[in-house]
């Protein structure tokens, strides 16, 4: 297990299979002023898209891999440091675990942001929902994978010396002030009425 240096315990990663409402959760935890950080993957897949490039999951598993550590660590760097909590879609950790998943090589560049780039010790885990699951453009897993890329994640955190949590399912609103509640964080828009749950 990996002794947190240099932590973040306002960088909150929200992690899980996909599909399971984190993007969703994002917007709602925007909506009432926190800062959050979308998802490298997709924006990875739409970048590389649309320049006809490589770096894509169906084409080079390693190049998308790459490209998603050189995303997640910018992202981490440009956004963690900020007063106040950060909410992240995803980390640099579930770059390993992807590389896990798919069987590619562990570069030493993955373990080296794991245990360089830290958030806060508990991971706020989606599990996957058969009942809101779609596909699209950027996600072409089927069901059966987002729950085997959940479990793998679930594992990796686990090994990066993190304590994952279960969000419960429920509506977008029951999600969010959940998490609020669950950070001791205030459940309405932060620029109106501050509170606490």
């Amino acid at each position: 297990m990996f002794i947190h240096r240099g932590l973040h315990r306002g960088a909150i990663v929200l992690s899980g299979g996909p599909g399971a409402g984190k993007t969703s959760l994002l917007r709602a935890l925007s909506g009432f002023g926190y800062h959050t950080v979308a998802e490298s993957g997709r924006a990875v897949i739409q970048q590389q898209q649309a320049r006809g490039g490589e770096a894509l999951p169906w084409r080079n598993r390693q190049a998308f891999a790459a490209a998603m550590l050189d995303r997640d660590r910018r992202q981490y760097r440009r956004y963690a440091n900020r007063d106040g909590p950060v909410f992240f879609d995803r980390g640099v950790v579930d770059v390993l675990g992807y590389a896990r998943l798919e069987r590619l090589r562990e570069s030493a560049a993955m373990h080296w942001a794991a245990r360089r780039h830290r958030y806060a010790p508990e991971v706020l885990m989606l599990p996957p929902w058969p009942d809101i699951y779609r596909n699209d453009q950027e996600r072409k897993q089927t069901l059966a994978e987002a729950e085997r890329t959940f479990q793998v994640l679930w594992n990796t955190y686990l090994d990066q010396g993190y304590r994952p949590l279960l969000v419960p399912r429920g509506t977008i609103a029951e999600r969010r002030d959940w998490v609020l509640s669950h950070l001791g964080l205030a459940c309405a828009p932060i620029h109106d009425t501050p509170g606490k749950c």
